[in-house]
């Protein structure tokens, strides 16, 4: 009858340790090496490769775009004269471009703001009516300014006809505004003595001219067609320089990948590998083990697969003779007993002892 067989177990795959584990780790790592080395050499020639056909590519002359120019010179072209316009389109130009005052302006009579802008900024002052329509003033001298203010006809006049009760200095005094307007004559003499004439400065623009000259531009009659070729070759070499340049990287990530698989597969096949080796190794201690407590158990064979098979079967031949001495030595005594107990020794310790060795052999061979 064939001896009962056992199937690996993948619970029990590191049986020793330090063996399977140092056996492992050292092919790993060869390999490991070893690719290392044969990738460096495989991406120097791809790289190498890569280069020169990405200057193949680039040496590749695309089909230029024609540049325009002027076939007539700079001197030959018709010139066409810009002139500015007469004075008197010029003045007319210069009045319509004045924008007029909105329809809706107040008048002076009726907003002291326009009185502000009549003669406040002229006097360096600040003038801001209140809400009594009274003008407060902020500046430089202020009571000085506002003295010889009201002493001014058509100043005092615009203010009685804006209803502006009184002036204040903000930092000085308030005046009334009187109900009559002094003396023209006596306003305007006294304004003749202290008021020195304004000096204004006359501008006069004379005629001008400015003259463009229009370029006359040559465009082939297949310029779009060259246009369309330029740029389709740009970008078709754009694309084979990207396209090299993938499979370069390709090529590395193809590397980077076998090597890992190379040794997860070398990792895993090493543990497998050393099992085969120790799952024997490890039965025969087993099987050792009992001997020495006196134990000879049925030895079983390997499972498939194994090695060290060889070893293996000289180790069973072994324990099946040392059994055989074992059985042998239990019918000796078994005889030993029988002739004693015929002979009436029976009870003699030196067969109680043979029991009892008799006992503990047979025990062992359960």
């Amino acid at each position: 009858m064939a001896t009962k067989g056992y199937k690996r177990s993948w619970k029990n795959l590191l049986l020793n340790k330090r063996y399977q584990l140092r056996f492992t780790l050292f092919m790993v790592g060869l390999a490991a090496v070893l690719m290392s080395v044969l990738g460096l050499w495989v991406m120097k020639e791809a790289n190498e490769a890569t280069t020169v056909a990405m200057a193949r590519v680039r040496g590749e002359a695309c089909p230029k775009v024609p540049v325009l120019n002027d076939p007539a010179g700079d001197d030959d072209g018709a010139q066409v004269p810009l002139k500015l316009p007469d004075e008197g389109s010029a003045a007319a130009a210069a009045g319509s471009a004045v924008a007029a005052p909105p329809a809706d302006k107040p008048k002076a009579e009726h907003d002291p703001m326009y009185l502000a802008a009549v003669w406040c900024a002229d006097a360096g002052l600040t003038c801001t009516p209140d809400s009594d329509k009274q003008l407060v003033l902020s500046g430089p001298d202020c009571d000085g300014v506002v003295a010889g203010i009201l002493r001014k006809h058509d100043i005092v006049a615009a203010l009685i006809a804006a209803k502006v009760p009184s002036l204040k200095c903000e930092l000085g005094k308030q005046y009334a505004v009187p109900k009559t307007a002094p003396d023209k004559s006596a306003s305007e003499k006294a304004a003749g003595e202290a008021v020195e004439p304004e000096h204004h400065v006359k501008v006069q623009i004379d005629e001008s001219s400015m003259t463009l000259t229009p370029t006359a531009q040559t465009v082939p009659n297949n310029y779009i067609e060259l246009i369309v070729g330029h740029w389709t070759c740009e970008l078709r070499q754009g694309g084979s320089i990207d396209s090299l340049e993938s499979g370069r990287m390709r090529i590395l990530w193809v590397l980077i990948g076998t090597g890992i698989l190379l040794m997860i597969g070398l990792a895993v096949y090493g543990i497998k590998m050393t099992h085969k080796v120790a799952g024997p190794l490890f039965k025969v201690g087993l099987y050792l083990a009992k001997m020495r407590e006196g134990r000879f158990d049925k030895v079983y064979n390997l499972r498939k697969g194994d090695q060290l098979v060889d070893f293996y079967d000289h180790f069973k031949l072994a324990h099946a003779g040392v059994v055989q001495l074992e059985r042998d030595d239990i019918d000796r005594i078994k005889a030993v007993i029988a002739a004693a107990e015929e002979a009436g020794a029976g009870d003699h310790e030196a067969i109680a002892e043979l029991r009892k060795a008799l006992v503990r052999k047979e025990k062992s061979l359960e």
